[in-house]
């Protein structure tokens, strides 16, 4: 089951540069992207009020008494309007920049209002309501000359450079905002590439546990059942065979039991490191074991070995896949021709190459107890065989059931 992927990181919070981190997506929980949005209006809604009021004290002497009122008035519209300044940013922007250019006290928002756009809306309509704010700078200083004994030359100029200064700022937040949405969305990608990785990597640990489980319960299980079989419908065994096979059976469930409660400790606690112990540490050395095993169950094998563990010192796992064929072409000897012999090849065949040959005629009559089997003990051989870059083949062959595979080992 694949892991939900990880929700992208935090931001960090309560820096200077909030402005940078407030609206953009996954930068925080919602309630606190809603106060510092509150907070952000509150801090420039100040600063639209006091940068006007500083732009308009020194016009009071030139203003009549309609025309302060009516400045005052433009001033708080345009002040107001900042609230739907991330929701119609061109719009405000437009607005305040046109009350600006005779309203000194809407000044401020119209710094604002720009700042805002220049986060927030297209490249071409920054440079439109840049071009407009110039404009109403030409325009301020005609209603009110020589303001704070500035002449027209320097309003003109500080005004500009301000206007300027707010246009950059806004587009270096809008370039920051930017870099860190496309930091975040490729940290998501990571972490969500991180979490398919380690799903795939258990699926295919637990793979490998199953078919090693397989391999080994299978062929010990088949053993028990034969035993078994024999005792519940042989009566001519003496009481020596009997105890025999009674040993062989017991040691067969103690072995398959362990196996099976290591396997499901391992599953259970969930540490697939822990899985490492299921490596497969036989070799062709334990070839001579396994064929004495088959011979006690009463399957007739003949084991043609031309080549020795000591060939394969530089590919263990090419010699524990050539055991696990072995293996497998005993367990299903046993359970669909029990009374047929095997015969088994193990040879060098090309420069660097095993040959492993399992083959079993066809036509044997079955036991009296049937063994079940699930199916994928070839499939998984083959599984091993290509991880290895060898290859494999299963099937009829004449009148003969053959498995054969071929395994580099200087791998």
């Amino acid at each position: 089951m694949t892991s939900p992927p990880a929700a992208p990181p935090t931001p960090p919070r309560g820096r200077w540069h909030m402005l940078v981190y407030s609206t953009v997506a996954g930068s925080g929980d919602r309630l606190g992207l809603i106060r510092r949005q509150l907070l952000v209006d509150a801090v420039l809604l100040l600063a639209a009020i006091g940068f006007g009021g500083f732009i308009l004290i020194p016009t009071i002497g030139a203003h009549t008494r309609a025309g302060l009122v009516t400045d005052l008035v433009l001033g708080a519209v345009a002040c107001g309007s900042l609230a739907w300044r991330r929701r119609c940013p061109a719009a405000v922007g437009g607005l305040t920049i046109a009350a600006s250019a005779v309203s000194a006290s809407a000044a401020g928002a119209a710094m604002v209002a720009l700042l805002t756009a220049a986060i927030r809306v297209r490249p071409k309509v920054v440079a439109a309501l840049t071009a407009a704010q110039l404009a109403a700078t030409f325009c301020f200083p005609l209603l009110y000359p020589q303001a704070a004994g500035y002449s027209y030359q320097t309003q003109i100029i500080m005004g500009g450079l301000m206007n300027l200064a707010v246009v950059g700022w806004g587009l270096m937040i809008r370039a920051q905002r930017g870099y860190l949405r496309a930091v975040l969305e490729r940290a998501h990608d990571l972490e969500v590439g991180q979490a398919l990785l380690a799903a795939t990597i258990r699926d295919q640990e637990r793979r490998r546990i199953a078919r090693e489980m397989h391999d080994t319960l299978a062929h010990r299980l088949s053993l028990l059942s034969v035993h078994a079989g024999a005792l519940a419908f042989r009566c001519d065994l003496s009481p020596e065979q009997t105890r025999s096979m009674a040993t062989i059976v017991r040691q067969a469930s103690h072995d398959a039991l362990g196996d099976l409660h290591k396997v499901i400790g391992i599953l259970r606690d969930g540490q697939a490191g822990e899985a490492n112990a299921l490596q497969p540490q036989v070799t062709l050395d334990d070839l001579a074991t396994l064929v004495q095993e088959s011979r006690l169950s009463g399957t007739e094998i003949h084991l043609d070995q031309r080549i020795d563990q000591a060939d394969l010192a530089t590919s263990p796992n090419a010699a524990a896949t050539a055991y696990r064929i072995v293996q497998e072409g005993l367990t299903n000897a046993r359970k669909h021709a029990p009374a047929s012999p095997v015969h088994i090849t193990v040879e060098a065949g090309a420069p660097g190459e095993i040959v492993v040959t399992v083959s079993t005629p066809l036509g044997g009559r079955p036991t009296a107890a049937s063994i079940p089997g699930t199916g994928t003990g070839l499939i998984g051989l083959r599984e091993r065989v290509s991880l290895l870059g060898g290859s494999f083949r299963s099937g009829r062959a004449g009148n003969r059931f053959v498995v054969n595979a071929r395994l580099p080992w200087e791998i």
